[in-house]
């Protein structure tokens, strides 16, 4: 069963141009400025709709994963199972650093992929323009989608829980998720923070828990595009606090491959500091 929980995300072709929009209407609240009507009418075209969230239940360690496989007919213990699985980590990461890829059948391939700085020039690149490893994980035909096996279970987001749990400590017996005091009123959008989730996993949105006066803890959303979804597809969007890192692997189909992101990086995969609100990375995918 997976759990899932629904969030509102901005569907306009220029969402990048209003999150933008949405940063300058931000820092003028902050100088206790007006913020520009241009900005507040762009924000206020911004089209949200629903999609789904994968929430997990629950954290799986090599030591469950281990004795879930001893329960499954397995003839080894789950000490052996664990060790077989911590000696696969550490062969599979010394594999990877010599330069191969590991193919594990339908689990899929293994490779390293490399973000790096520009150089002016190739003669001046050197290794310490490097600036990332990271592991490519291309599934095998038994994970590509898992679609027609599932069975899902809507739940609240984890942040809209915390919150509960957090009203419940200080007494209070009304949560606020929208900031609004109100499912039925409107967003400010001179207020990017005023309630709109655009896709996050916090629907508060910024907002404050009114029987505690408390602000719930921030989250932005990372989402991404691609030019052609029957081309390829694009993992490790979600919701993060600003400052984390957000690692984006566009994954390109049988007879395509990934060209570069739309702004003209083409780092793949492509490490992203989080900032202080919502942005939408666009991959651009070709025929082979």
């Amino acid at each position: 069963m997976i759990n899932y929980s629904i969030a509102m995300r901005g569907v306009n072709a220029n969402l990048f141009e209003i999150n933008q929009a949405k940063s300058r209407i931000k820092a003028a609240q902050a100088k206790g400025e007006t913020p520009n009507a241009d900005d507040v009418a762009l924000v206020n075209t911004e089209v949200l709709n629903a999609f789904a969230v994968a929430q997990y239940a629950e954290v799986m360690t090599i030591e469950k994963f281990a004795r879930h496989i001893a329960t499954h007919g397995c003839v080894y213990s789950r000490a052996d199972i664990s060790a077989i699985l911590y000696l696969a980590v550490d062969c599979m990461r010394e594999m990877l650093l010599e330069g191969r890829k590991i193919r594990l059948g339908d689990l899929g391939d293994f490779s390293v992929a490399l973000s790096s700085k520009g150089a002016e020039t190739a003669k001046k690149f050197t290794d310490d323009y490097i600036t990332a490893v990271n592991v490519v994980w291309d599934c095998g035909k038994e994970f590509k989608n898992l679609r027609k096996d599932a069975e899902f279970n809507l739940v609240a987001s984890r942040s809209a829980q915390a919150a509960m749990l957090k009203a419940i400590k200080n007494g209070s017996t009304v949560v606020d998720l929208n900031g609004t005091g109100s499912d039925d009123e409107p967003t400010d959008p001179s207020n990017p923070d005023d309630g709109s989730d655009n896709g996050s996993d916090n629907p508060s949105g910024g907002g404050t828990d009114s029987g505690s006066g408390g602000s719930t803890p921030k989250q932005v959303t990372v989402s991404a595009t691609v030019n052609d979804e029957s081309m390829g597809s694009v993992t490790g969007t979600g919701s993060f606090a600003p400052g984390e890192s957000a690692t984006l692997i566009a994954t390109a189909n049988e007879g395509y491959r990934f060209v570069k992101w739309e702004d003209g990086v083409t780092d793949n995969p492509r490490n992203v500091t989080v900032g202080e609100s919502d942005a939408t990375y666009s991959a651009i995918f070709e025929t082979e």
